[in-house]
């Protein structure tokens, strides 16, 4: 295929070109391919061997025979010059068939030059017309020598096609073959490896998948180790064999010997029950020593225990005492807040009694100041007219009152500014101690004055029982020292006392649980209660009492009965004072609505809907301004303060007592 395309593109490669030879006629060189098959030989040699393309050499040839006689070359060439000076041999350059000037390599047609000793210039034209003539012979040549060889490729191409189609299906024939014949193989190894693992189907799985070497050396392998261990095992009865041998002849031996006596016999059956009494002696030796090794650890252990009870049953009894100190409390403090929750039932049915009483006072109260009202209001109006009036008569009057209403604007806005400072001072001071009210900030640094102090007396009270402890813990430590060295009583009984006692315990956290809730409870309430007394306390400091004028200056450290004996005597010295003043009816309706404006305003006061039991009392005249709101009045709180402070009184004398 190679040669082929060789030949094939040297084929195309052909090319026509002309060029004067030294006689001064003008040869055709031709360039030839090996493609053709042509042989070319030395100019002494007159054959050429043309394997293809004899018909266009043959034609080629016919056509220069044509030519005329003047226009052929001479039969054996003379060497020539070319254009660069080289020799142009015979056998190098040319070569002649049957007198055709072959060239072996091209050359461009140039001008003829004539060398020394050539034809005349006479013939140059008709050297011209001969390469013209050879020109277009040697074309058609080529083509049809340019069809020839594609068609000779292209039957090489088929026939190299055919073959390599032969070849495949050898090819596939063979591999079949080999597959075949690699299955029987196989199968045939199969069958082999099964007949030589016989029944043994675990070895004839094992080695299904191996071929036949693999499986002849792992059979191999299988038998020699059975082979060996035959040979151990007749190892192993030689040597039983031989044993046994000596052991017949040793009884052999034995049996030749003479009968033993009686005396004999009753000896060995002596020594055999002597050594049969000596190991159960043994055997009963190391059970009681193990017997004895485990009680003493049992005793060691139930000492331990019980040297650690005591002290548990001294805490527990500690506990119990305690429990029942804090119940003995807890039980007072019930019994005092059973005494104020029905005291305070009594204060609510009597205030309801009051209230109802009060309301129909306060309707006939409305009835006057509604008349009242009207009166100024006609009064205030005829004095506006007389005014405008007088203002319509006299305009230079306006000048006058205007100064002083200037003076008094500004001295509002100074005060205003005031009360704005003073206020905003007050909201800093009640967001720092987290007060809603004024009065609340004293109460609360009383608070955590209190606080503080029964804080320290905790501590104090804890160091003492710490130090008390510690005596406790030395003492028990001693006996413990001495229980270590002394028995201690039966523990047979210790389980159902250890059972009872922590049914007690749980009974006695229990109440303590509960007792705690108690105690959280009221310590609520009596804050609820101190916060109310600092209040009030705080509220009635400021008020002189005539009655103690050298009364000194009010300790800070007072306790909470101390404060309500304080405003005990206030309240009642204010209540004689306002006794002794006369009233009249305007001065009680202007401070009946000052403190009810006044307590309206305030954010604890809730409104309380009030229902009516009694039907006798009806609402019969109805106004816009009344508010539908439940609000004591001084002397109810004066009441109820009068019988909370006499009820903690009480309960104080009991306690000392």
């Amino acid at each position: 295929m190679e040669e082929q395309s060789r030949r094939c593109a040297a084929s195309q490669r052909l090319a026509l070109g002309g060029q004067g030879t030294g006689s001064g006629c003008a040869h055709l060189p031709i360039i030839l391919n090996t493609s053709l098959g042509l042989n070319l030989f030395s100019p002494g040699k007159e054959k050429v061997r043309a394997v293809g393309g004899q018909s266009q050499l043959t034609g080629a040839l016919s056509s220069w025979r044509k030519a005329p006689e003047w226009a052929r070359p001479p039969s054996s060439p003379t060497p020539t010059r070319g254009k660069g000076g080289d020799d142009i041999k015979p056998g190098r350059n040319f070569v002649l068939y049957s007198g055709l000037p072959v060239a072996l390599k091209a050359h461009n047609p140039g001008p003829h030059r004539s060398s020394p000793g050539s034809a005349p210039a006479l013939l140059s034209l008709a050297g011209h017309q001969v390469n013209v003539y050879w020109a277009s012979a040697v074309r058609q040549g080529i083509c049809s020598w340019g069809e020839q060889c594609r068609a000779l490729q292209i039957q090489a191409v088929k026939e190299k096609t055919v073959k390599n189609k032969a070849m495949l299906a050898l090819l596939r024939g063979n591999i079949r073959r080999g597959a075949q014949d690699w299955a029987l193989a196989k199968k045939y190894d199969q069958r082999t490896i099964s007949q030589a693992c016989g029944k043994d189907v675990p070895m004839r799985l094992g080695h299904s998948r191996c071929t036949m070497e693999v499986a002849r050396e792992k059979l191999r392998k299988y038998v020699f180790d059975r082979v060996n261990v035959h040979n151990v095992l007749i190892h192993l009865v030689r040597r039983r064999g031989e044993k046994l041998e000596s052991m017949q002849l040793e009884l052999a031996s034995l049996q030749s010997q003479p009968d033993a006596t009686k005396e004999e016999l009753r000896m060995l059956q002596v020594i055999r029950q002597l050594e049969n009494n000596i190991e159960k002696t043994m055997v009963k030796i190391t059970t009681s020593q193990n017997v004895q090794l485990l009680y003493v650890d049992l005793l060691d252990h139930l000492k331990r225990k019980l040297a650690g009870y005591p002290t548990e049953l001294d805490k527990l009894q500690n506990l119990v005492g305690d429990y029942c100190s804090e119940l003995s409390d807890m039980t007072v403090m019930s019994q005092d807040a059973m005494m104020i929750t029905d005291e305070v039932k009594m204060n609510m049915r009597q205030g309801e009694a009051t209230f109802i009483e009060e309301r129909r006072a306060r309707e006939n109260r409305l009835n006057q100041q509604k008349k009242l009202i009207d009166k100024i209001h006609t009064k205030e109006t005829s004095e506006k007219y007389r005014w405008g009036q007088r203002d319509l008569d006299f305009p230079s009057n306006l000048m006058g009152p205007e100064t002083p209403k200037v003076k008094r604007r500004e001295t509002s806005k100074a005060d205003i500014e005031y009360q704005t400072d003073v206020s905003a001072l007050v909201e800093k001071v009640k967001t720092a101690v987290r007060c809603s009210h004024l009065w609340d900030i004293a109460g609360r640094f009383l608070a955590q004055q209190n606080m503080e102090e029964n804080l320290e007396l905790q501590m104090e009270d804890c160091e003492e029982r710490r130090a008390q402890l510690e005596a406790l813990m030395k003492k028990l430590e001693v006996e413990e020292a001495m229980l270590k060295f002394h028995q201690m009583p039966s523990s047979v009984s210790f389980k159902s006392v250890e059972k009872k006692v922590k049914d007690m315990l749980k009974e006695e956290e229990n109440r303590l649980q509960q007792a705690r809730a108690n105690m959280t409870r009221s310590q609520k309430l009596l804050l609820i209660i101190q916060t109310g007394i600092d209040n009030l306390y705080i509220r009635l400091i400021g008020i002189p009492v005539p009655t103690a004028p050298k009364e000194a200056e009010v300790s800070n450290t007072l306790d909470v009965y101390s404060k309500l004996a304080y405003c005990e005597g206030k309240l009642l010295d204010l209540a004689d004072r306002v006794q002794m003043l006369s009233r009249t009816e305007e001065v009680n309706t202007k401070v009946r609505d000052a403190l009810e404006s006044s307590t309206l305003k305030e954010k604890q006061n809730t409104r309380i809907s009030f229902e009516d039991l009694e039907e006798d009392v009806i609402e019969t005249f109805q106004f816009a301004d009344v508010d539908h709101s439940y609000v004591p009045s001084r002397a109810e709180i004066k009441r109820q303060a009068r019988r909370l402070i006499e009820g903690r009184l009480k309960v104080a004398k009991k306690k000392k007592k």
